[in-house]
């Protein structure tokens, strides 16, 4: 009797595990790359692409992600901390081109910096590591 308790105990627990990572699971890894149209890499202070929950996503979990923007233009999004992923959903993507974080002076088109003007939505339900984002500089007046 005492063992049949036991492994009873022990199969609750691994259910319970596994119905806990499982839900986990909403999220996914999201990485790719931010160019001018051109193919340069935007230069600035602080370079950044964000993940905003769209307001027709269907997601479980409306959480909105984000990624800096390397030298070479490649980001790996995360929710909270790195590594943890984006929740599967539908997005717009914004980014933030600023001249640094003490001057925020957009370097960008502002139709790429907001969710009502962006020209990306996307929808995320899986794994994903070769994301192409073309954006364009913010025109100098003459």
């Amino acid at each position: 009797m005492k063992f049949q308790s036991r492994a009873w105990h022990w199969l609750t627990f691994a259910i319970l595990v596994c119905v806990v990572g499982c839900n986990r699971r909403d999220t996914v890894q999201v990485s790719g790359k931010v160019l001018f149209k051109d193919g340069s890499v935007p230069n600035g202070g602080v370079r950044e692409v964000q993940f905003l929950p769209a307001d027709d996503s269907t997601a479980k979990v409306r959480k909105g992600a984000a990624g800096n923007i390397g030298d070479d233009g490649a980001f790996v999004a995360f929710t909270r901390k790195p590594g943890d992923g984006v929740f599967r959903g539908k997005y717009d993507v914004v980014f933030n081109i600023w001249k640094s974080a003490m001057q925020p002076q957009s370097l960008i088109d502002p139709k790429y910096t907001r969710p009502t003007s962006t020209p990306y939505h996307i929808t995320i339900d899986h794994n994903v590591d070769d994301l192409k984002f073309e954006i364009e500089p913010l025109k100098t007046q003459k």
